[in-house]
């Protein structure tokens, strides 16, 4: 999919911001396109949301393992996210056109392991977006 002159400036800008590590930079595109407009916009802020939360709730999971305190709380609340976050990620994309739509369902919303780590690594580019987002203060402009 052909991306915007406004994503594109969006995504170097985010590259910049993130030093180099966005790992999915492309689909974070197709993202930021599919939310240029409402309803999108709101569904992108709240995936970027969700994202980050994610992204932290696994670091922390992971430094703590297992038997970790709180890590049953955190596993639930993790879990509860990625669904909140499948179902942000199926909504945005529902009006692109299907050779978006499937390569992304296939590669992020299969339940599988491999799909997971696809899909913490989509939240991990959708946090560096949240926080220039939030550093910018772009969507205060309008700007998703």
């Amino acid at each position: 999919m052909e991306l915007s002159p406004a994503t594109e400036s969006v995504l170097a800008e985010l590259d910049s911001f993130s030093g180099g590590k966005l790992a999915r930079r492309s689909d974070l595109g197709v993202l930021i396109d599919s939310g240029r407009v409402q309803p999108g916009r709101d569904m992108l802020e709240e995936l970027a949301f969700y994202s980050k939360f994610l992204h932290r709730t696994h670091g922390i999971m992971t430094r703590i393992g297992r038997d970790g305190q709180g890590y049953d709380r955190l596993a639930k609340e993790f879990s509860d996210a990625v669904g909140k976050t499948r179902s942000l990620l199926t909504s945005l994309i529902a009006g692109a056109p299907e050779h978006v739509r499937a390569p992304f369902s296939a590669t992020y919303l299969a339940m599988t392991q491999e799909a997971l780590k696809d899909l913490l690594a989509l939240c991990r580019d959708l946090s560096w977006y949240k926080n220039w987002l939030l550093d910018t203060g772009h969507r205060r402009q309008g700007t998703p």
